[in-house]
């Protein structure tokens, strides 16, 4: 026979019971799972450039430098190209990256990773027009294929490239980039 005392532990304990599941599904969507895309914004840093010389060119081309390398890292973690397209000329063959991205996200997962600006010196300069030799580090990233679950490192590994960012009205855009002087 139940008493009263005994009904309000029952329906306290069946009640834990039953918040016991649903706490857990909803940490577990707070966590990264295959398939789930992660939208937090990532912040390049800037290491080992010799004193000066980000200061040597304007401040908004040197945020455009630093707006693509961020948007490097967003499309390793979205297989988005949005943050690239927007700071690059149609054309680019710095927007290239950007469809492998959105490529491997149509089967796969990248886990990990983040690029970041390590080195950047100016090769010519004008008000209209600078190129710049860059060096973009990329640390180890997870490829995981989404049907079989097999994985595979990409080592890190630190990419020099040439980059011409041009002035149209006012405003810094990247029109080209190769690996080639």
């Amino acid at each position: 026979m139940f008493t009263t005392m005994n009904k309000t532990r029952v329906l306290g304990v069946g009640g834990l019971l039953l918040l016991i599941p649903i706490g857990l599904s909803i940490l577990l969507s707070l966590g990264r799972h295959e398939g789930t895309i992660t939208t937090a914004k990532p912040a390049t840093k800037i290491s080992e450039s010799p004193p000066g010389i980000m200061s040597d060119i304007p401040a908004s081309a040197n945020t455009v430098l630093v707006k693509y390398v961020d948007a490097l890292t967003t499309g390793l973690h979205t297989g988005s190209a949005v943050g690239i397209k927007a700071v690059t000329e149609a054309g680019c063959e710095c927007r290239i990256i950007g469809d492998s991205f959105e490529a491997i996200y149509s089967k796969a997962n990248l886990v990990g990773g983040a690029y970041s600006l390590k080195r950047s010196t100016i090769i010519k300069r004008s008000s209209s027009e600078i190129q710049l030799k860059v060096v973009i580090h990329m640390t180890d990233t997870t490829h995981i294929l989404r049907k079989t679950g097999a994985k595979e490192v990409w080592k890190g590994t630190d990419i020099s490239a040439y980059f011409t960012m041009v002035n149209i009205d006012g405003r810094w855009i990247i029109r080209q980039t190769s690996v080639k002087p």
